[in-house]
């Protein structure tokens, strides 16, 4: 008789635990299902939209400026003329271009490289 009741007690416990645990569950499950609502919802205004096709695409829209802000030290950089005694340097020898090269940045590289010019 002992046993009996122990083991509908041990499988009663076993069965109300199952269940608690599927409760849980289910609440988790819930609380997901609201916040992917939520997200959705947000997602579908024009202002997330409006958001989104500026910070990917560029985008912006008719009434707005967009304004680069860059230091002056980059703006003239990349809008100062060489002079023609700079644009005009071919290195003689193999150790003259390898201390050319060793003083350029990856920038002025490039365009010795591919137009062969000296732009510092």
């Amino acid at each position: 008789m002992v046993y009996l009741v122990l083991s509908y007690k041990y499988t009663e416990y076993k069965v109300m635990q199952y269940i608690d645990e599927i409760t849980l569950n289910n609440q988790e499950i819930l609380d997901k299902i609201e916040n992917t609502k939520l997200t959705l919802e947000y997602k579908n205004t024009k202002a997330y939209k409006n958001k989104i096709l500026k910070a990917e695409r560029w985008m912006k829209n008719k009434w707005e400026e967009v304004i680069s802000l860059i230091e002056e030290e980059q703006y003239k950089k990349y809008t100062q003329e060489t002079s023609s005694q700079e644009a005009e340097y071919v290195p003689q020898s193999l150790l003259d271009e390898q201390s050319l090269l060793s003083t350029m940045s990856i920038y002025e590289k490039w365009i010795y490289f591919i137009f062969n010019k000296d732009i510092r």
